[in-house]
């Protein structure tokens, strides 16, 4: 799409993200006097509620040698959603340094756009006091949101704050038909992340270290169409371009016949880091830098063939 071919795989961590925060959880059974008598950890996967309740009523009555066992937690990925709120700049830019076999490089990417991610957690359990458990260790934590950080983008080293709010929790009793047949309770918990999706890197960006301002004469052939005019430099050949403004007064660039007007140059200001142009700079780091000056009295040429004036 629009020329580029990237994947990032961001929407799959988040799915990755949000199934691991749950992939911990224990349910106990306890004899009258508070002793443990077992302990199970709660298997979880990826998929539909329909799948795991489907799977459930094909061996209501555990007749088969295989068969779904209870309690167990599944969940999905519901939908995404922009989200306006948290818009950033469209221009703005992530940079990343990295050094390849001693040759410097730097990555470039524009701002992210934020997504909301709606996932639902689904806790099938074949009694109360088991969904009661799995509820407990996991509500506590999200007030209303929980805070998780990721790697998102170990290519521009981005580690990544990542929201996940809890919006509610509803209790489903699926028992149907005989006394005998087996009863399933659901518990569906809805989340929301709040997340980024990011666009294509683009690599062998130069850091610009030095800066040079040429300042030129005035050419005295070129007419005074007001009494307050200013001049600048236009980088387009043989342009000449005007701004009027509200005072009737004129901002006029240069009209040159040596296409950028490399003549009489009468000063520059040259800004280079301190220990010169070849200085070692990570990208987003303030750094000290030297201005120069120079002024030529009688104006002098550029040549851009050698990059020297005299």
């Amino acid at each position: 799409m629009l020329g580029q071919t990237f994947y990032h795989q961001t929407i799959r961590k988040y799915v990755a993200l949000f199934g691991t925060l749950f992939n911990d959880i224990n349910i106990e059974k306890k004899d009258s006097g508070g002793n443990v008598l077992s302990r199970q950890k709660v298997p979880i996967a990826y998929g539909p509620k329909q799948k795991f309740l489907t799977r459930i009523n094909q061996d209501a009555d555990l007749d088969k040698q295989v068969a779904i066992q209870l309690p167990r937690i599944g969940f999905e990925m519901t939908g995404m959603a922009y989200d306006p709120i948290r818009k950033l700049n469209t221009i703005g830019a992530l940079t990343h340094k990295e050094t390849i076999n001693g040759n410097r490089n730097v990555k470039k990417m524009f701002n992210p756009s934020p997504y909301i991610f709606d996932f639902s957690l689904y806790a099938f359990v074949e009694n109360a006091e088991d969904g009661t458990q799995i509820l407990e260790q996991i509500l506590p934590f999200f007030t209303p949101e929980f805070n998780v950080s990721v790697n998102i983008l170990t290519e521009m080293g981005i580690k990544l704050d990542i929201p996940i709010v809890i919006q509610s929790a509803t209790s489903e009793d699926s028992y149907e038909g005989e006394f005998s047949a087996r009863r399933t309770i659901i518990w569906t918990i809805s989340f929301m992340m709040k997340g980024f999706i990011y666009p294509d890197i683009k690599s062998g960006q130069s850091i610009i270290k030095t800066i040079e301002v040429a300042f030129k004469e005035i050419d005295p052939h070129v007419p005074m169409l007001t009494n307050c005019e200013l001049l600048m430099e236009d980088s387009t050949p043989f342009a000449k371009n005007q701004l009027l403004l509200e005072t009737s007064d004129f901002f006029l660039t240069e009209d040159s016949v040596t296409e950028l007007g490399f003549d009489n140059i009468i000063s520059k200001i040259t800004i280079v880091p301190e220990g010169g142009a070849n200085t070692y700079i990570t990208p987003g780091d303030d750094f000290e830098a030297n201005t120069t000056i120079t002024v030529y009295n009688p104006p002098v040429d550029y040549d851009a063939s050698t990059g020297t004036y005299g």
